[in-house]
């Protein structure tokens, strides 16, 4: 069971933040939605279940947000709470 209670974006890649500052501003703010679902939702569960899913492969242990065409890669530590973004990307760019 997932504890309840907020965590907080530690990390942004500086590839994934340089991405995110060349996105058009209402992609801005749905990436900016997103991240306050991880926030303050969950990291892990959506309601939409094929919205936040584990990956595989090369990105074994990472999580994956789908957002329309874009995909957020981060991870999540449980025990401080924290959430790291690995990548974002166009869905053919980033895996």
């Amino acid at each position: 069971m997932e504890p309840t209670g907020s965590y907080a974006i530690a990390h942004v890649a500086t590839r994934a933040a340089r991405y995110l500052r060349r996105l058009p501003r209402p992609q801005q703010e749905a990436v900016a939605e997103a991240f306050d679902h991880l926030c303050e939702v969950s990291p892990l569960r959506h309601p939409n279940p094929t919205v936040i899913r584990r990956l595989k492969g090369e990105y074994r242990g990472f999580l994956r947000y789908r957002l329309g065409a874009l995909r957020i890669i981060y991870s999540v530590d449980q025990e401080e709470r924290t959430i790291s973004i690995v990548a974002i990307d166009q869905r053919g760019d980033v895996y």
